[in-house]
């Protein structure tokens, strides 16, 4: 088995498909928007999957210093009958075979307890509530995320120990590039009242003040790494029904 990927290693360019478009290059989307955020999670049926997909449409508005890319388990081919070009506002990419997830060595976990953060257990009983079913004893796919520069170097990485381990939003990743100073520099365009530029310590601690009002910081480890301190989001029809995702509880990776 491959071994975990680090700050520094490098991913390779290779060609994916999403459930718009097949034959894509990888290598073109590093060159769109760089730094490219990757969150790779499990299949599109899941819920939490579901949920996370759902909250990273509604908030894409919110990044704009990188680019956003979400992972799937997931048949483009069968996801494709209900997710057009433009349903989502972030590329799609599909990964029913788990190349890249072994590539990555991105580890499964068949305990339930280990998998599962508060969170996940919320979104998990509101879903039950709704009709899912969830197999028992069935592995459980975990997340990870990476920030890539445009050459596919990694310049963050983070391997989820709970399902929901990874970035609450759009807004939650624009801090993370902020806090990780991936972000271009200020330059001449920040200026104040005087027409000069603002000194970048000034800069640096208005940044720092806005992402702590609006974000918080990470919760403590044991709820996984990017645990939100306002009210979770359920997981909900009427959320889904934002981003025209088909049908609610339909498993595009289980046959």
């Amino acid at each position: 088995m491959a071994d975990r990927i680090r700050v520094g290693d490098k991913l390779p360019f290779f060609v994916y498909d999403t459930p718009y478009s097949a034959g894509n290059r990888f290598r073109d989307l590093l060159a769109k928007k760089a730094p490219l955020v990757l969150v790779f999670m499990a299949n599109f049926g899941h819920p939490i999957t579901r949920t996370f997909a759902s909250r990273y449409a509604d908030t894409y508005s919110s990044l704009y210093d990188g680019g956003f890319a979400l992972v799937v388990r997931s048949r483009a081919d069968k996801l494709a009958r209900s997710i057009g070009p433009d349903t989502l506002p972030y590329p799609l990419l599909c990964d029913a075979a788990g190349v890249l997830y072994e590539h990555l060595n991105i580890p499964t976990s068949r305990s339930t307890l280990m998998s599962y953060s508060l969170e996940g257990w919320r979104i998990l009983r509101e879903a039950k509530k709704q009709g899912y079913q969830p197999v028992k004893g069935a592995e459980q796919q975990l997340p990870l995320t990476l920030i890539l520069d445009s050459e596919g170097t990694v310049l963050f990485c983070h391997y989820g120990a709970s399902l929901t381990d990874v970035p609450e939003d759009c807004e939650a990743i624009q801090s993370l590039l902020e806090e990780l100073e991936l972000t271009p520099d200020s330059g001449g365009d920040d200026e104040d009242e005087d027409g000069g530029e603002l000194p970048r310590e000034e800069l640096a601690a208005a940044v720092a003040a806005e992402t702590r009002s609006h974000h918080g910081r990470r919760a403590a480890e044991d709820t996984g790494g990017f645990q939100p301190v306002h009210q979770i989001r359920e997981y909900t029809a009427s959320d889904l029904e934002k981003t025209s995702l088909f049908g609610l509880f339909d498993d595009p990776y289980d046959e």
